[in-house]
């Protein structure tokens, strides 16, 4: 069985992180996994497991387990009510100090002491029956929360909260599979996080028009309006659609400078977008991913990366299908 997410974080974990997992198991489904990594999942690579949390809904049990130099190390198995898991559920990793404090939809389920030092781990992965899997939520409780305002929100498709503020260099790679409507659109906007009604990148795959729109939702500028009233501004559409085959997976990879978003897809830039708010790089959020009019969004990965370059230059190869690391 193939993954069905898997991702390399943000940033490696450490005490004051949480992961919020939002899923939802196949109606004839027997199993998923959840595991963190010390790196990422490849046939010859040695790794290990800080936490890997197997639900069987066959048996109605949960097995939690622990990899450390190869061998396995069973923790518990506990019997729970599977039902939970027939519909949207969510699971909460809360990083202690010296463990994990595991619930599911908002109840305490158990804690797991650290066999791997948190601070190594970095890769996310799912596997199994799952329908869909619509959060991938990092965040950072202490010292202070970030994002500041974080919510559950079911009208997206796909939520992905990072626990620091983005910096020039930063490239999120992103695997998506669409579905529905073929003359529907897909969207992703970044919030600004100290006002989540702020859309500072707003980009609309409009497979209607075959563009792609780029804009922000940003305070109203008339003097009749409420100053709290958001807006949109001038569409940017041009550029030509980088869409054939609307059912093929794809990548896509996002960087940002100090001064820009900057977006490709398997391997061919798109386009520079202007941040329209001075300074406001700092300010924004993790990415929020949906379909309208009909579409689906799946999102199988997220992976992130930091190059040295501020301004991204070569991005876009983070973005060939073939790429992986």
């Amino acid at each position: 069985m193939s993954a069905v997410f898997q991702g390399k974080l943000a940033e490696n974990l450490k005490f004051g992180h949480i992961l919020e997992i939002g899923a939802e198991v196949e109606a004839d489904g027997s199993w998923f996994s959840i595991s963190l990594a010390t790196g990422r999942y490849q046939e010859r690579d040695i790794i290990d497991i800080g936490l890997h949390m197997l639900v069987n809904t066959q048996h109605e049990t949960i097995i939690v387990k622990q990899q450390v130099d190869k061998k396995w190390l069973e923790v518990a198995t506990k019997e729970h009510d599977i039902e939970e898991f027939m519909k949207r559920f969510k699971i909460n990793l809360i990083m202690d100090v010296d463990k994990f404090h595991i619930s599911i939809n908002g109840k305490p389920f158990m804690f797991v002491q650290y066999q791997v030092a948190l601070e190594e781990l970095n890769t996310l992965k799912l596997m199994g029956h799952l329908s869909q899997i619509n959060q991938i939520d990092h965040r950072q409780y202490f010292p202070r929360p970030w994002p500041p305002v974080q919510l559950s929100e079911k009208r997206v498709d796909f939520s992905h909260d990072i626990p620091i503020a983005f910096k020039p260099g930063h490239v999120m790679v992103i695997m998506v599979k669409l579905r529905g409507d073929t003359k529907g659109r897909f969207v992703m906007h970044f919030r600004n996080a100290l006002n989540i009604k702020r859309q500072e990148v707003h980009i609309s795959m409009r497979f209607d028009k075959k563009k792609v729109i780029r804009n922000s939702k940003l305070p109203t500028q008339s003097k009749k309006d409420n100053p709290e009233k958001m807006v949109f501004g001038t569409e940017e559409k041009d550029g030509h659609f980088p869409f054939e085959d609307f059912s093929t997976p794809f990548k896509i990879a996002v960087a940002f400078t100090d001064t820009h978003f900057r977006m490709a897809k398997d391997g061919t830039f798109l386009f520079d977008y202007a941040l329209r708010t001075p300074n406001v790089l700092s300010d924004i959020s993790g990415v929020k991913i949906f379909g309208i009019e009909g579409v689906m969004v799946r999102v199988s990965a997220i992976d992130h990366f930091y190059l040295e370059d501020p301004m991204c230059e070569g991005f876009e190869n983070l973005s060939y299908k073939k790429f992986s690391k």
